[in-house]
């Protein structure tokens, strides 16, 4: 091995061993960041889907529902995500009211 192929190979050698240690310093933080978003979603999963909350939502949705019978732009943006309404239907119009009479 002459001098130029070693020199080369060390070099190449030198290389790899910073590409390693990069990567390795690269997972680590990789791991850590993963770690900290899991918290950070376990946090946000215990304050905003509480039933306190589960209960506003149910609360606004039925304001929203409310206003969109008489709103047509808040009846399209219910109908844009999925919501429809459902409107009662009216009463069967009754005849003329009969007196009640006895039958002896």
């Amino acid at each position: 091995m002459n001098y130029w192929q070693y020199r080369s190979s060390v070099i190449i050698a030198f290389v790899c061993l910073v590409l390693g240690l990069a990567i390795v310093v690269i997972a680590r933080s990789n791991v850590l960041m993963q770690q900290e978003i899991q918290q950070r979603q376990q946090r946000l999963n215990t304050s905003i889907f509480t039933p306190q909350a589960q209960q506003i939502a149910n609360n606004v949705l039925q304001d929203m529902g409310s206003v969109a019978s008489t709103n047509a732009p808040m009846r399209a943006l219910l109908a844009k995500h999925g919501y429809t309404l459902q409107t009662p239907q009216p009463a069967p119009a009754a005849g003329p009211l009969k007196p009640v009479t006895e039958e002896k």
